[in-house]
């Protein structure tokens, strides 16, 4: 009875193991730490564990279990050298060697025992398992450097991962790279009190759907210091924002403020303060990098006092900034450049691209970071999760983060109040597209707009998700329009317009708009204007492209 239940107690230590080095390869895959000489590690300690459980190799049980610890230390050594080590990696890496090193040991007494043998020398000591396993964890720290935590958002958003990103040229450049708003970026504390010295918009009246408190992100448009070192290299304090839109997505781990140099219309040359990828963070986004600095004032550029960047120039840094275009190929952006005579203050922002896809199988591409979308309340996004049908995606990239005022959310049934689609008919003339779930009859079929996406979640009341002025929306350079219809029908669309107030539209403003409640004697940024732009037909070619991590 007593060899029975030391046999049952014995089973804890292939069941330990198995389930420890589960739940570290579950880890890694879960904060998209995939780390193939560390997962190799673990599944080395499964399946020795599962191979002396089942008794395959009995005979060679405790040198399975020893041999074993060495591999997992060699394999870690490995990992160590070429990707540096973290100090939680330890608690993972130690618990797996101990417990297969105290298995070894139980095996090598029980061997000991059948032959006769009594004795438990040094070796087979419960403390002798805690020393080699220490002695292998400061091997593994010795051969490589300390390494950055990949599970926090600054490190995920410049790893350099791509996947299923929009290219919108065949050529790289630089789309657009106005200032977008002035002074409202690096609060100390966002209240109605210091966003009115800053200049900012303060919606006071907001009330949410749900009855939940408004967040911060409703009521102002403005952000704090300690928003900013979240998501940013750098450090801002009262900055101007300035979105860099580039036409092909960028290798984010080169992306530094020494990359972009501005030149005032006074002549200054100026650096960001920070720089980002937030808040086109998703891996099928990143083309659009966010700069913060002293750029500017809010002055027309018709004014004599009115100071704003007139040119951005790419420049030599210890990191090159790298893009990512067709097929995969990396370009050197060095030497790129750019030039406007114009403020946001003049005119809001307008489009620099749009592209027609299949809307295939599966959302690719959507997300990037796993802690970050879910926590905030605006994933998932994509047109599978917001609606039941849709056979096309017209993908927009904007000059600046698109809201109905500056301040809310564009939500995905506000199509109407913004957008047409224009289409070629049967006979040679123009259809537009203006209303959400008519059929319109053009050249090669029918066409029907479903709605907007990569804005926000679906709206679900049992979850306290409305389409109000508390929606959670990415507000990023990215709207996608959704169609369902005839692919012949869908090769006829030519443009995407944004008719404005002048057509009797809603306008769009970037965050330094004035939102719902501006104050008084505080100049905002102007709405913008009316715009045609030429729809990319990306159905045989995705123009998309994959980048694995460097």
């Amino acid at each position: 009875m007593n060899t029975e239940n030391k046999s049952q107690r014995f089973l804890w230590f292939p069941t330990l193991l198995i389930i420890w080095n589960l739940i570290d390869i579950a880890v890694h895959f879960a904060f998209n730490l995939a780390e193939p000489w560390r997962i190799a590690g673990n599944i080395v300690g499964i399946v020795a564990a599962l191979i002396v459980l089942l008794g395959v190799a009995k005979p060679y049980a405790r040198q399975i279990l020893s041999g074993a610890a060495i591999v997992v230390v060699v394999l870690n050594v490995i990992h160590s050298m070429l990707h540096g080590w973290l100090i939680p990696s330890f608690i993972f890496i130690g618990v797996s060697l101990i417990l297969l090193l105290l298995w070894a040991q139980d095996q090598y007494r029980k061997a000991n025992v059948e032959r006769g043998d009594a004795q438990n020398p040094i070796y087979l000591r419960w403390w002798a398992a805690i020393g080699a396993t220490l002695v292998g964890i400061t091997i593994v720290a010795l051969v490589g450097p300390q390494a950055e935590l990949e599970i926090g958002p600054l490190t995920q958003l410049h790893n350099g991962e791509l996947v299923g990103a929009d290219y919108w040229r065949d050529e790289p450049m630089i789309l657009s790279a106005g200032m977008g708003f002035d002074n409202i970026v690096g609060l100390p504390e966002l209240t109605e009190e210091t966003v009115r010295e800053a200049g900012g918009s303060w919606y006071g009246s907001v009330t949410c759907p749900s009855g939940e408190e408004p967040a911060p992100v409703d009521y102002t448009s403005t952000s704090s210091s300690d928003q900013v070192s979240q998501f940013f290299k750098g450090f801002s304090e009262y900055d101007d924002g300035l979105p860099i839109v580039l036409s092909w997505p960028v290798g984010t781990e080169t992306v530094d403020v020494s990359d972009f140099q501005f030149t005032l219309n006074n002549g200054e040359i100026v650096f960001a303060n920070s720089i980002g990828m937030w808040p086109n963070w998703e891996l099928n986004e990143r083309n659009c990098v966010v700069a913060f600095g002293d750029f500017g004032n809010r002055g027309l550029s018709s004014e004599a006092d009115a100071v704003f960047p007139v040119r951005l120039d790419i420049v030599e840094d210890d990191t090159p900034l790298l893009l990512i275009g067709p097929g995969g190929q990396e370009f050197n952006a060095v030497g790129l450049s750019w030039e406007t005579d114009s403020t946001p203050y003049d005119a809001g922002p307008r489009l620099v691209g749009a592209k027609l896809n299949f809307v295939g199988e599966e959302a690719i591409g959507e997300g990037g970071l796993p802690l970050v979308g879910s926590t905030i309340g605006m994933m998932p996004n994509d047109e599978f999760s917001l609606y039941d049908e849709g056979d096309f995606r017209i993908r927009v990239l904007t000059t600046g983060g698109f809201s109905p005022d500056g301040v809310t959310g564009l939500r995905p049934d506000m199509y109407e109040d913004f957008f047409r689609v224009h289409v070629n008919g049967a006979d040679g003339e123009t259809v537009l597209l203006e209303k959400v779930g008519v059929e319109y009859e053009v050249a090669g079929g029918t066409l029907r707009v479903v709605g907007l996406s990569d804005l926000g979640q679906r709206e679900n009341p049992d979850k306290g998700i409305y389409y109000g002025d508390c929606y959670a929306e990415d507000r990023d350079n990215y709207i996608d329009i959704i169609l369902v219809g005839d692919e012949e029908a869908a090769r006829s669309i030519t443009f995407v317009e944004i008719t404005s107030l002048e057509g009797g539209y809603s306008a769009f403003y970037n965050p330094g708009g004035p939102g719902p409640e501006p104050f008084e004697g505080v100049r905002y940024t102007a709405p913008g204007p009316p715009d045609m732009e030429p729809v990319i037909i990306a159905l045989d070619d995705p123009m998309r492209v994959d980048r694995a991590a460097p």
